[in-house]
């Protein structure tokens, strides 16, 4: 690769990744192409990953997962 491609590459390939981001992220690829979601569908789409995470443990599981632990541990320093 000589000088000049090397140049050329860094001045395009900035561009190129912003175009590519905005045209993955854009509504008007699905009004031209019809792939992908539309918009309203991916924010449904972001709604839902986001309500199907598991909610954090109680204070009381984590508790009784510390106190299992430490059975554990206990039981191993025993064998040994």
């Amino acid at each position: 690769m000589n000088a000049i491609e090397r140049r050329l590459r860094a001045a395009v390939n900035p561009v190129s990744t912003a175009l590519t981001g905005w045209w993955c992220q854009s509504a008007v690829r699905h009004l031209l192409t019809g792939h992908g979601p539309p918009a309203s569908q991916r924010r449904l789409i972001r709604i839902r990953r986001h309500a199907a995470r598991p909610a954090a443990p109680s204070a009381e599981t984590m508790k009784a997962r510390a106190a299992a632990i430490d059975q554990l541990l206990a039981q191993q320093g025993q064998r040994q």
